[in-house]
């Protein structure tokens, strides 16, 4: 028994292995422009896998299909199906892999793509595609990140329409509103018709006019000559330009050549290149391969990681179909695209397709891994940089390296040569017009702008206007000629038909480029239109005739309205009486200071004086030591305390801005009054200034002092007029205070400037118009000024289309001539010099009564300096206080402190509100009293020792 089975065990290793063979389909353009490389690198790389594989085989079956012809791509993959493909390589974009994956997914047959970056080819049922090539998300999240590297902000898009040029856009677009890169700002996108040719001179004229530095573009690679060698013949490969192409380019970059082509002209270009691992041995053995190939044939192209992932596409084939062989046997697809028989799925195809994906390959790529989705995993880009020289086939070098987790690496920004072999990171936004030509808007309105007598022409125009379009065409290099529009206005909206006219309409119609005059900003215009910086501010104002002036004999009180003047009245009287009370209440006041002396002093004099203040209950001042007449006037004349007369005295001669010999002796009291000084000072400056309007609106007769007052007159003394439909009457109608709409309700609409100056000569109208119009034609008019100051302020700025490729640069030279002072030295230039010899006309300011609405924080600073006041009393008490001596009932500060109330409180009751009743001291008279009576109003004081303060 054991030699028949050694025997039957030897038959069975003698009888030769059934090993299974697998189509492979490689299904490609004609026009494929790697189509020669790619039938080289997959029948090697089949033929590598069957040399070292024993339980799977695969041969080959290429088709090709005209890359124009959908019904060529329909029926090359059914011949694939019929053939019994288990898998189609396919090097073409995702619009070809999206239509080939309608045939092949139904079937369950896997479709490996080796460019497309749809990700969202999945869709519509799409279920068994598997992408070598990373998604358009990560190329766009890579190319950000490059910008924000090179702070490049600006920037323009050439994209193919192709399903590869939009999304690229689209994911670009996206991460720029998503990630917050408001800093990033697209200044146009064009694309190109890639079928039958690409016709880009408009789409390249349009980029240049955008201004923009910074180009990105997203195309196929056989495109890219095309696009280049026009950019090339319109000078937008300049040294300040900077080019970044996407990977289609930079994995076909023989495709930038065409035959004759120098490659120099493109050297500088900058790109994003799917990262493959070169030290892999795979990557070795298939260079060394590729090698011999181009020895043979005479080739130049170099190992692109398409050619790469070519080979690594059939390995990983192959390598899945011996992955489940090992497992259980593969059934040979049985699919027909025949109209005779149904459509059979192949019933290992999702097997085989969920094998690609968890395949794990390491492979001349390095090592592959795919989400579930099919997508390739934690992919990497380089950074690369063109450097070619004559007519050489250019190379792309790597100068960084940009993955998912780390984002962008580049270690040396020296390494980079840009446009024109220049190693200097170019700036990325424009600093001139490139010679652009700009038909440019304007219209008679002097100073701005006027036309030159005795001239034809475009450019015979003069004024502040032309002088800066002059000036800046210099710096920004760009020539010009002036358009006037046909109807001479400025621009109106008309909103039954949401049109502009004038300048506006012009600009809004194409017809001009940009409106360079004094265009008055505005929110209606701005909803429509751009507008530079400001470079002249301006506001309405009041032009009126002077005529003879009325006496007024109480001229004087005008500045002041009559509530102002009565809480001054107020003030006045208060401020008197409360000076007093702070000498009575402060113990540093005169009185406080010496009343408290009186009471607390116990020598015989002061003991008496308490006697006979208590018993007559008078004053302690009445105590009179002298019958003389004389003697008493002289002590009074002598008494410069702050009596109620004095603190009244030194309050009124503070209205005056004198002063007086009696002043508070306490902080407080001083403190009060300076803040009382300082009030007055305000009041008197405040009052003299208006003084001055009204005396010289009363001297020229001017009864209008302010646009409001129109609005006043009890007898229609003076008319107004407005210029119909100008911005004045728009800015008066749409302002929120009801009154400046009741001005243009009840004004004259008048036609033109000419016509309200002229009526405004004749006297009796008042014109508004916008102030420089005003300063300028009433100039060297005599008798004619303008009031009232100005209202509703506005700026002066040159209208641009929105979002124009011009307003930066015309906003950085503007500031900058605003910094120079240009726009004064050219207001000055153009201002008309009075012709009759009289003074020019003067700008008259307001004369508006001041109300307590306008003054109250003056009130409100010397409410607060009283506050202020009395705190420090509280202050001076404490003090006090402490400094006050001591006996056996009075040792502890609290029981000084009741002491000291209790004594002003005896103040106040026998002091403060008693009539003087003068009383004669005699030791031998009737009205003596005798010191022994003294006793019981002793016994009821505080005595203090020897050293007693006060």
């Amino acid at each position: 028994m054991i030699w028949i089975t050694i025997l039957l065990t030897l038959v069975l290793q003698l009888q030769p292995t059934i090993t299974e063979e697998y189509t492979i389909g490689l299904l490609m353009s004609s026009e494929n422009i790697q189509k020669s490389l790619l039938e080289k690198i997959v029948p090697y790389a089949i033929s590598h896998f069957n040399a070292n594989s024993t339980d799977v085989k695969l041969k080959l079956e290429q088709v090709t299909y005209n890359g124009s012809s959908l019904n060529e791509l329909v029926m090359g993959s059914c011949k694939l199906v019929n053939k019994g493909a288990v898998a189609v390589i396919s090097p073409d974009g995702s619009n070809t892999v999206a239509q080939a994956a309608d045939v092949f997914s139904p079937l369950n047959i896997p479709i490996i793509s080796l460019a497309a970056t749809d990700p969202y080819i999945r869709r519509a049922h799409r279920d068994n595609v598997l992408l070598l090539s990373p998604s358009d998300t990560f190329q766009s999240r890579a190319i950000l990140d490059l910008l924000g590297h090179f702070r490049w902000h600006e920037i323009a898009i050439i994209a193919s329409d192709s399903n590869y040029g939009i999304n690229g856009v689209h994911y670009l677009q996206q991460l720029i509103t998503k990630r917050d890169e408001a800093k990033f700002v697209i200044k146009k996108i064009n694309f190109f018709n890639a079928v039958p040719a690409p016709k880009l001179t408009n789409t390249l004229k349009s980029i240049k006019k955008s201004l923009a530095r910074v180009i990105i573009l997203n195309c196929e690679g056989q495109y890219s000559s095309v696009v280049l060698a026009e950019a090339y013949k319109m000078d937008l490969l300049a040294r300040e330009y900077v080019w970044i192409v996407t990977d289609a380019i930079t994995g076909n970059p023989q495709t930038l050549l065409p035959y004759g082509t120098r490659s120099d002209r493109y050297s500088g270009l900058i790109g994003i290149r799917f990262a493959i691992k070169k030290e892999t041995k795979e990557f070795e053995m298939l260079s060394e391969e590729f090698e011999k190939m181009k020895w043979n044939d005479s080739m130049t192209h170099p190992l692109t990681p398409s050619l790469v992932m070519s080979y690594d596409a059939v390995q990983m084939a192959g390598r899945s179909l011996e992955m489940l062989a090992e497992t259980d046997s593969i059934q040979q697809p049985d699919s027909s695209c025949s109209y005779d028989k149904p459509w059979q799925p192949w019933n290992n195809g999702d097997r085989y397709y969920d094998a690609l994906k968890s395949s794990n390959y390491e492979g001349a790529s390095g090592r592959w891994s795919f989400t579930d989705d099919g997508m390739v995993n934690h992919p990497g880009y380089e950074i690369v940089n063109l450097r070619s020289y004559g007519y050489d086939t250019p190379r792309f070098l790597e100068i960084g390296k940009w993955t998912e987790e780390k984002g962008l690496e580049i270690e040396d920004d020296s390494r980079i040569k840009f446009l024109g072999n220049a190693p200097v990171r170019p700036m990325g936004v424009a600093n001139s017009l490139n010679a652009e030509h700009l038909k440019l808007g304007v219209t008679e309105n002097p100073p701005f702008a006027a036309r030159i007598p005795n001239c034809t022409g475009h450019s015979c125009w003069e004024g502040i206007c032309p002088d800066v379009v002059k000036n800046l065409s210099t710096a920004l290099n760009f020539t010009y000629e002036f358009v006037e529009p046909y109807d001479k206005e400025f621009g109106r909206f008309d909103p039954g038909t949401h049109t502009w006219n004038g300048l506006i309409g012009d600009m809004l119609s194409q017809r001009t480029d940009m409106v360079t005059m004094d265009l008055s900003v505005g929110v209606q215009r701005k909803q429509y239109i751009d507008f530079t910086v400001s470079f002249m501010d301006s506001g309405i104002s009041l032009a009126i005739k002077g005529e003879s002036g009325k006496s007024d004999i109480f001229f004087f009180m005008s500045p002041f309205g009559y509530s102002v003047w009565c809480m001054i009245a107020v003030v006045f009287m208060l401020m008197g009486i409360i000076l007093n009370l702070i000498s009575k209440i402060s113990p540093y006041g005169s009185h406080g200071k010496k009343i408290h002396a009186m009471q607390v002093c116990k020598c015989e004099g002061c003991e008496e004086r308490r006697l006979v203040k208590q018993q007559l209950k008078i004053k302690f001042k009445d105590h009179i030591q002298s019958e003389c007449l004389v003697d008493r006037m002289v002590e009074d004349a002598e008494d410069e305390t702050m009596t109620f007369y004095n603190s009244l005295w030194v309050a009124g001669a503070g209205l005056v801005g004198q002063g007086t010999a009696a002043l508070p002796a306490s902080p407080s009291g001083r403190f009060l009054l300076f803040i009382w000084w300082f009030f007055i000072l305000l009041i008197i400056s405040m009052y003299t200034a208006n003084l001055t309007a009204f005396m010289t609106l009363d001297k020229i007769g001017i009864t209008v002092s302010s646009a409001k007052d129109l609005l006043k007159q009890n007898q229609k003394k003076y008319e107004w007029g407005i210029i119909e439909g100008s911005f004045v009457e728009s800015l008066l109608i749409n302002n929120v205070d009801t009154d400046f709409k009741k001005l243009v309700d009840g004004a004259v609409k008048i036609k033109t400037v000419e016509e309200g100056n002229n009526r405004v000569h004749q006297g009796g109208f008042v014109f508004l118009d916008e102030s420089p119009f005003l300063s300028y034609n009433l100039l060297g008019s005599c008798g004619i000024f303008q009031v009232g100051g100005e209202i509703q302020p506005f700026d002066y700025g040159f209208g641009l289309p929105k979002s124009s490729p011009y307003t930066e640069l015309m906003n950085t030279q503007i500031i900058k001539y605003r910094e120079l002072g240009f726009f004064d030295e050219l207001w000055i230039k153009w201002d008309k010099t009075p012709a009759d010899g009289c003074e020019n006309n003067h700008e008259v300011g307001a004369d508006e009564v001041l109300q307590m609405s306008t003054v109250q924080g003056i009130f409100l600073l010397l409410a607060l300096g009283l506050v202020i006041s009395f705190a420090l009393i509280l202050l001076e008490t404490v003090m006090a206080t402490a400094q006050d001596g001591y006996d056996d009932q009075h040792r502890t500060f609290w029981s000084k402190l009741v002491r000291r109330v209790k004594l002003k409180y005896e103040d106040f009751s026998t002091e403060w509100f008693v009539f003087s009743r003068p009383h004669k001291a005699s030791a031998n008279g009737d009205n003596y009293l005798k010191l022994d009576s003294l006793d019981k109003f002793a016994s009821s004081e505080v005595k203090g020792g020897p050293n007693h303060g006060v």
